[in-house]
């Protein structure tokens, strides 16, 4: 699996569908500058005040609500974004801008977003154990772990029973089997795009979002052809 031709196939369907994936990718987009000026802010605010106690509670309570209203509205969200990507690489590119608006919140309901949470909790709390042994161990499940949301979305739009959540951890495992390292590479090869975001105070998202958000999507349609082939399935 080459990364750097899943980044440029993924770079050439933005750069010819740039303002269909902006608005479809728009809540991303809209939550990460938000955050990221909310982290400017904090910084701030630390620069000029003590820190006691009660703001560290404040800050640490602050941080578990903004957590679970992420897992809540941008997990769906994220869900929504990401699988109709994947049937827009599927189907050619065969929809229009219209029909995008809200297809966002495709997975915005009370079972999915429930399902999302508690896929996003597991995943968190398996990632964390491993990392109590070393830092290394909780990278590598962190990316054995990466597909689940992927295989949640497409089992839920294919109306598959959804009867363990904890199998999707499992199924990632599988497939992420011998392509953790390339999962490595591209996440590597985002950073310098990230530190842009950063520097542009969030003005590059409406860019990189898209991107990132198209080249993960290449990476599991990849994941999907090869575990495909060596089930000898067409």
């Amino acid at each position: 699996m080459g990364i750097t031709t899943l980044k440029k196939d993924a770079w050439q369907k933005l750069k010819n569908n740039w303002r269909f994936f902006v608005v479809l990718a728009w809540p991303l987009i809209a939550w990460q500058i938000f955050t990221l000026l909310l982290s400017y802010g904090d910084g701030f605010q630390e620069g000029v005040t003590l820190v006691k106690p009660s703001s560290i509670l404040f800050a640490l309570s602050r941080t578990l609500w903004a957590g679970l209203i992420e897992a809540i509205v941008i997990g769906a969200v994220s869900l929504g974004v990401m699988w109709t990507m994947v049937e827009w690489s599927r189907n050619n590119g065969k929809m229009e801008l219209k029909q995008v608006g809200l297809v966002s919140f495709r997975f915005f309901n009370r079972e999915t977003v429930v399902d999302t949470v508690v896929l996003m909790a597991i995943r968190s709390l398996y990632t964390l154990l491993w990392s109590c042994l070393f830092v290394i161990p909780g990278i590598i499940k962190n990316f054995a772990y990466s597909q689940a949301e992927f295989i949640y979305a497409e089992d839920v739009k294919r109306g598959v029973a959804i009867e363990s959540i904890n199998e999707y951890i499992s199924r990632s495992r599988v497939m992420m089997d011998g392509h953790k390292w390339e999962y490595f590479v591209l996440q590597i090869s985002f950073i310098p795009w990230w530190i842009l975001v950063a520097l542009t105070s969030g003005l590059a998202t409406i860019w990189v979002v898209p991107y990132y958000e198209l080249a993960t999507t290449n990476f599991y349609l990849a994941l999907k052809k090869a575990q495909a082939d060596d089930l000898g399935v067409n």
